[in-house]
């Protein structure tokens, strides 16, 4: 009955491949080239495995059909991962679309920056996220519309040098050596602040809590910490002020520690207190000082408060030295960086931006859609 059910299933998916494929063999601009090529690689892979299914010869039910189950489940998984991030980005293009990817593409170039450029899409439900195994970078729907977030797009470029196969690029050594140091500072840290904890008794919830950080450290903040720092030595200013601005309209508690449960993001305060650390060492103490001052009163007005545990958890000096650590290592990899009147054409817009609206917020509408409108115009103009 099983084998009978696989017959027909498999060649369900099989014919879905084939139709996937047509979709994604579609015209687009070139820019969606990388993305295309990548899902056709996995739909090729998809159908490789379905078809070896189809040929393959059962002869005891017992001992080859839970095997054949499995391994159906497991293509099936990869050809809904190619299916729902890769060729839906690629059904649903529009204008916004091919806009957004011919910017990144400038942005790219501007930077120097050391990987292919990625697709972008604007079918993000939440916020700026990426698919690192598509390189996809993904926007809220009308994102691209809009200057005061469009620096965290760096952000999601340096998620990029963490996948797989860009870890030993030769471009990227300097990068990588230095998030292995860090990692190794804070695994090193929190082993001797648990040692010390024994040593002295302490309850068996510090020793968890302790555990917890270091994981949450070690397997997704100090990721975000280095995502974080690129984009604020690539925009500067510009960078810190898309993170203020995330934080008042999306944010929860600046200060939040986990006690129980992993978190996959640092706390905005943490993260905010490492990028202004950065823009002061690359020269921007005045905007520093500025933007410094606009997150205290946030965090003032709102009766946000630290509990206990927070600086056992963000250590200053860890933050610092993992910022110094950080900038070392983004230098090393050739990317063009931001310093007080050095700024990239992108860069200078973004950060020009944040300076109109703070300088008359009432009319900063104005200002930015003549601006967009010149912007996209003239990345149009250049394809």
């Amino acid at each position: 009955m099983v084998e009978k059910y696989l017959i027909g299933s498999i060649g369900q998916s099989l014919e879905r491949a084939r139709q996937l494929r047509q979709i994604v063999q579609g015209p687009y601009p070139r820019e969606y080239d990388g993305l295309r090529q990548i899902c056709l690689t996995q739909l090729d892979e998809t159908q490789a495995i379905l078809r070896r299914l189809v040929e393959e010869t059962v002869v005891d039910t017992a001992l080859q059909t839970p095997r054949r189950v499995r391994e159906f489940k497991r293509v099936v998984r990869q050809l809904n991962a190619v299916e729902s991030i890769g060729v839906f980005a690629l059904s649903r293009t529009n204008p916004d679309d091919h806009f957004l990817n011919r910017l990144v593409t400038g942005v790219c170039r501007e930077i120097v920056y050391p990987l292919l450029s990625p697709t972008i899409s604007h079918m993000s439900q939440d916020y700026f996220h990426t698919y690192v195994e598509f390189n996809l970078l993904c926007v809220p729907l009308i994102e691209s519309r809009f200057l005061l977030h469009l620096s965290d797009i760096y952000h999601e470029l340096c998620h990029l040098f963490h996948q797989k196969q860009n870890v030993d690029l030769p471009a990227l050594e300097s990068y990588h050596a230095a998030y292995k140091r860090s990692r190794f500072k804070i695994v090193r840290h929190f082993h001797y602040k648990t040692v010390a904890a024994q040593r002295v008794h302490k309850p068996e919830g510090m020793l968890y809590q302790l555990q917890l950080w270091r994981t949450c450290w070690d397997k997704f903040w100090m990721q975000e910490f280095f995502c974080d720092l690129f984009g604020v030595l690539i925009a500067g200013p510009a960078f810190a002020w898309s993170h203020y601005h995330l934080c008042v309209k999306r944010g929860g508690d600046p200060y939040e520690t986990p006690l129980i449960f992993e978190s996959t993001h640092p706390s905005d305060d943490a993260r905010m207190c490492a990028v202004l650390m950065m823009l002061s060492r690359i020269g921007f103490d005045a905007e520093m000082r500025q933007i410094k001052k606009a997150w205290r009163d946030f965090v003032e007005v709102m009766g946000y408060d630290p509990a206990p545990e927070y600086q056992q958890c963000y250590p200053e000096n860890l933050l610092s030295e993992i910022v110094s650590t950080a900038q070392e290592g983004i230098e090393g990899t050739g990317v063009v960086t931001t310093k007080p009147g050095v700024l990239t054409p992108i860069v200078s817009l973004l950060n020009s931006a944040w300076q109109e609206f703070w300088r008359a917020p009432e009319g900063y509408q104005v200002w930015e859609a003549t601006k967009f409108q010149r912007l996209r115009a003239s990345v149009n103009a250049t394809h």
